[in-house]
Parts: structure tokens; C-alpha cells; sequence
């Protein structure tokens, strides 16, 4: 099974999903590229920024002139072993996201 998702164009944001294994290619954090086993794998996590999360209730925030003050946090937390990856989702398509979320940690060993 060779499966690239492609999070996100510009910057640059794949992982792809391989046998026994999973590349990163993160053109926002290059700290995180690599390839990685899936026998390293411990947990992955998709962490919504609270406060956006919060304010997407209210629709009223959304016509607030400082709104394009709030960062994007939302990002992918992957636990290797002696490792923790944290992937900036800014920009990224956030159902991509899930799916890769979803597919890594059926590959846990």
C-alpha cells in the first residue's frame, strides 16, 4: 500500500503511507521530515486551536475587525518513540487531516 496525502500545496505538506513505514514532507517545519516505522508509532492526535474552536459557536466573532489576529494552532500531534512531531495545519485541508489522523493509528503496532 503506497498512499501520498497532500494536506496542503503551499507551503508543502505530505505524508505519505507506506507498508512498513511513513514519510513526512513538511515544508512549514523541516524538523519533521523524515521517514518513519510504524513499530515507532505511539499515538496521533488532531488538536483544534480551543479558542477558534470556541468561537466557530458564535457567529457573531466571525465580523469582528480583530479577527484575523487569532493563529490558526490547530496541528497533528505524532508520538514516536523518544520523539513528538507537531504538524502545523494552518491552511491544510482538515478532513485530509482526519483521514491521516485515522489511518496512522490503525497502523500502530
Amino acid at each position: 500500500m503506497n498512499e501520498t496525502i497532500t494536506l496542503r500545496n503551499s507551503p508543502k505538506l505530505d505524508i505519505r503511507l507506506q507498508k512498513d513505514m511513513f514519510e513526512i514532507v513538511d515544508q512549514i517545519t523541516p524538523q519533521n521530515n523524515g521517514v518513519y516505522g510504524y513499530g515507532s508509532l505511539k499515538a496521533v492526535q488532531l488538536n483544534k486551536g480551543w479558542l477558534l474552536s470556541m468561537l466557530s459557536y458564535i457567529p457573531f466573532f466571525w465580523t469582528v475587525p480583530f479577527e484575523p489576529g487569532f493563529r490558526n494552532r490547530t496541528h497533528l500531534n505524532i508520538k514516536l518513540t523518544g520523539k513528538t512531531l507537531k504538524i502545523w495545519l494552518a491552511g491544510s485541508d482538515m478532513d485530509k487531516a482526519a483521514s491521516v489522523k485515522q489511518a496512522l493509528n490503525n497502523k500502530k503496532v
